[in-house]
């Protein structure tokens, strides 16, 4: 495996990890432990503080080209097996950390996404939530899902089950527990609710937009 300089990668045998040759990393850490894990990461301008830390079996994470910054991306997944990550094209970060801690778990992320900064992802709750009527766990994992060109402000909480559509914005400090069907929405809030329709985003600054 190719050495890349700023990155630290501590591999278990029977996993396999895939980086692109151009990839440019800066104070990054992979650590897999367990068999049948896929790593692949694709060009990026650059991953700053990327850190991967996964433990047990059959975990595919992948995250495609990116012509943007990937910053302070973390991805914890130390219990559970059979989890699915997948970022697509584009996406733009200043700080998102991903945690899959059940079992049978997908998280995805659209192309041309914008994130902010201090924004978690969590499908499953970590502890159990027991009926003492049946004995059994009510509160099973849920994949998370956000479209394509979803725009995502500052320390927002996605739950799991979550469902961003297609061409939405997400409001600072929102905290979202369940799926929204609509597109070209502002969804934000504690807990996350549709207030405004019939929007549109872009990556300029509004005053230049408009002029």
């Amino acid at each position: 495996m190719k050495k890349f300089e700023g990155l630290n990668i501590q591999v278990e045998d029977c996993n396999t990890i895939k980086i692109h040759d151009d990839c440019s990393f800066l104070d990054s850490k992979i650590t897999v432990k367990g068999q049948g894990n896929v790593i692949e990461i694709s060009k990026a301008l650059v991953y700053r503080s990327l850190i991967m830390n996964l433990q047990g079996n059959n975990k595919h994470i992948t995250i495609q080209e990116s012509s943007k910054n990937i910053n302070h991306l973390k991805i914890v997944s130390i219990r559970g097996n059979n989890q699915t990550i997948f970022i697509g094209k584009n996406l733009s970060c200043g700080g998102l950390e991903i945690q899959m801690n059940d079992g049978d778990e997908n998280l995805a992320i659209g192309d041309d996404c914008l994130f902010s900064w201090g924004i978690k992802m969590r499908t499953s709750d970590g502890h159990s939530v027991i009926d003492l009527s049946t004995g059994k766990a009510i509160n099973l994992p849920k994949d998370i899902n956000v479209g394509s060109h979803v725009w995502i402000g500052e320390d927002v909480k996605l739950l799991k089950g979550v469902k961003i559509p297609n061409n939405s914005v997400v409001g600072s400090y929102s905290v979202i527990t369940k799926p929204f069907k609509e597109e070209n929405t502002v969804i934000a809030g504690h807990p996350g609710k549709v207030v405004k329709y019939n929007v549109d985003w872009n990556r300029e600054m509004p005053f230049r937009y408009n002029n």
